[in-house]
């Protein structure tokens, strides 16, 4: 009886995975990028995180990725609704001449009832639905089928540090997922194996267990490699740490795969992470394109989107 009654119960819906993603190293591809085109002021932190909206803009574009105008079209409409009715209520005594003051107060106190009102409503869409969004797009490509990619794409900036890239997915995506959550790779030894790093005691794994000096010798080399890249990861940690000292630009993206009409979802993923202001602008001011794209690319990567090379249309 209780094998029935547990089989007749509903299944609950699994929960979102989310797995930490590695932190991002500094390209090497920096020192072989064209000198900076655009130059901002470094000390202006809203002239900073407009400059990295644009390339964000850029590279998606580039990507096939056909923009929303959505926002834009209500900032418009608004705006000049709100334009246009103060306006319309200033002029308004110019064009009855025979009014006096007292007559035309209403329509001056609805003009301006008017433009506040619209204005408001223009803050509440900016605050509450536009949230820091600064790119929607979508892109068809064949994949033995016809799939949508609707990438939304929210950015902010903040004195905190860098948080650790997260990624999640929703519990609807397909199994056979290219980003699907695994553990990290240690970026320490990345050319070691698990089998190899086992510190419980009385278990001897990997060379340890070879005898003679066959063994010694290729410990030994181990371990050099191992410090190598212990070193190597440390400088790389105290460049992010210099980096690190200003303010940190996040990236909210998101990214929902369909199919048939968008009837069908097939993956939903969101990527969280950030990067020190310092590492893709310059003392200078000038905004280091290439390494904001290359990093872009990475994050567009670990949601799934696949790349441009292997989509058409």
């Amino acid at each position: 009886m209780s094998r029935k009654a547990s089989s007749s119960a509903p299944a609950a819906t699994p929960p979102a995975l989310s797995t930490t993603l590695p932190s991002p190293s500094p390209s090497t591809s920096l020192a072989t990028d064209p000198l900076p085109a655009v130059r901002v002021n470094p000390a202006h932190l809203a002239e900073l995180k407009t400059a990295l909206d644009e390339v964000v803009k850029n590279h998606l574009t580039s990507q096939r990725f056909t923009p929303s105008h959505m926002h834009a079209l209500v900032h418009l409409v608004l705006g000049y609704a709100s334009v246009a009715l103060a306006l319309g209520s200033a002029l308004y005594p110019y064009v009855y001449r025979d009014t006096t003051f007292d007559e035309s107060r209403p329509v001056l106190i609805a003009g301006a009832a008017g433009y506040g009102a619209l204005q408001a409503l223009l803050w509440a869409w900016k605050r509450w639905v536009e949230r820091g969004e600064v790119f929607r797009g979508k892109r068809r490509r064949v994949v033995k089928r016809i799939e949508t990619d609707l990438v939304k794409v929210n950015t902010s900036t903040s004195f905190l540090p860098a948080p650790a890239p997260m990624i999640t997915l929703s519990p609807h995506s397909r199994p056979a997922s290219p980003a699907s959550p695994a553990s990290p790779i240690s970026p320490l030894s990345p050319s070691l194996g698990a089998h190899e790093h086992d510190t419980r005691p009385g278990i001897s794994t990997g060379p340890a267990r070879r005898a003679g000096g066959r063994g010694q010798a290729e410990q030994a080399t181990l371990d050099s490699t191992h410090e190598k890249a212990e070193t190597e990861h440390a400088e790389r940690a105290g460049e992010q740490q210099s980096d690190a000292a200003g303010p940190t630009y996040l990236v909210h993206l998101t990214l929902t795969t369909t199919s048939n009409g968008g009837k069908s979802l097939l993956r939903r993923a969101r990527v969280v992470a950030g990067r020190p202001v310092g590492s893709l602008v310059d003392a200078a001011g000038g905004v280091e394109a290439g390494e904001a794209a290359r990093w872009l690319d990475a994050l567009l990567a670990d949601a799934g989107v696949v790349r441009l090379d292997e989509a058409r249309e």
